[in-house]
């Protein structure tokens, strides 16, 4: 059983998650908190396996609460909160920075998708609860503890790393984390563009790169149609459309609708690579939940693109990297640090 604390100074969101979370067969409420101080105690008093978190509370600001939790009692805590302006997005991520696993938006009852958005929430709790956390104290990123494994996909390859012209990276849940250790190892002349999908709920994006652009030495930006990409930028998906490279790589986007799955997509990032670039490519697919841009790291593999997908040890989770190893799509299978280092081979610098 996964039990619950809801942490969220709303009586009708409260009441709304407790239902939800009631319903299910496999999770439990153990309490609820309206203020960071009754949450710290709680967390320590009725030990639960996962905190919902929302971001504005009377007394402290979710991420406060967030870190106390991950220095004294650290579980893992997904953020649940709406998002009104660029800096509460900002808010999310610091709360990222203090520990936290993901950010969903705040499910209202008036949206026409509340059903998927209270389902897209069920489902990472109960996949979040089995995340395993460390003290913040000992550890400072957010990578999984445990060994750090690193190999080679067992799969002879003469697929060469010279001549990459593009790194196109996928993730998802974790992400942002996994970003931040693999994006802020780079120097901020790194000479190759990339080129980035993250799996985000609505309303997160702006903030996500204002917070990256502020932790990393690289320019990061939502990237615009027609723009031509270039060495020194990490360039994001916009929210809602699906981003491709074009053989002279510039970006183009199209709307995507339900019956396309996931917007934006990896797929279809990792597929115009792979018919647009070849050889002139790399693709790194990370930590996420599902499947998506597993086959087409494979499509970029069999066009000449040097592959990689984050292996399992440092992985919050091990969704789309993980199919995409099972489908023999990635080259090679590296910790965090390890991607760090291919992509300065990439562009010819010593790591």
């Amino acid at each position: 059983m996964i039990r619950i604390l809801i942490v969220d100074d709303s009586i009708s969101v409260r009441e709304l998650l407790y239902r939800y979370f009631s319903d299910q067969e496999d999770m439990e409420v153990a309490g609820m908190a309206v203020t960071g101080a009754e949450a710290i105690e709680k967390v320590h008093k009725l030990k639960p396996d996962i905190v919902t978190m929302d971001i504005h509370l009377p007394d402290m600001d979710g991420f406060q609460v967030t870190r106390r939790i991950m220095e004294e009692s650290p579980l893992p805590i997904v953020i649940i909160s709406s998002v009104a302006s660029p800096d509460d997005s900002d808010d999310g991520f610091r709360a990222l920075d203090s520990g936290a696993l993901t950010l969903i938006d705040k499910p209202r009852l008036c949206d026409s998708d509340f059903e998927d958005n209270m389902n897209d929430i069920i489902h990472t709790v109960r996949l979040m609860s089995e995340v395993k956390v460390v003290r913040r104290r000992i550890k400072k990123n957010l990578i999984n503890s445990g060994p750090v494994l690193s190999g080679r996909s067992g799969i002879k390859d003469s697929t060469p790393k010279e001549n990459i012209e593009a790194v196109c990276i996928g993730t998802s849940t974790g992400g942002p984390q996994a970003l931040k250790a693999v994006l802020g190892a780079l120097p901020e002349n790194y000479p190759l563009p990339i080129l980035v999908v993250q799996h985000m709920s609505k309303g997160f994006l702006e903030g996500m790169v204002s917070w990256l652009d502020n932790v990393i030495p690289l320019k990061v930006k939502a990237a615009d149609a027609g723009e031509t990409v270039r060495g020194g930028f990490v360039y994001f998906a916009p929210e809602e459309k699906h981003m491709r490279v074009n053989s002279d790589l510039t970006v183009s986007f199209s709307s995507g609708s339900a019956s396309d799955g996931i917007i934006p997509s990896v797929s279809v990032l990792f597929a115009s690579a792979a018919r647009n670039l070849g050889h002139r490519a790399a693709g790194i697919i990370m930590t996420g939940m599902g499947r998506d841009g597993a086959a087409e790291l494979l499509e970029m593999r069999k066009a000449g693109a040097y592959t990689i997908a984050q292996n399992k040890e440092s992985c919050t989770v091990y969704g789309m990297p993980g199919e995409a190893v099972k489908l023999g799509a990635a080259i090679d299978i590296l910790p965090l640090e390890e991607i760090s280092g291919e992509l300065l081979n990439f562009a010819g610098i010593k790591s």
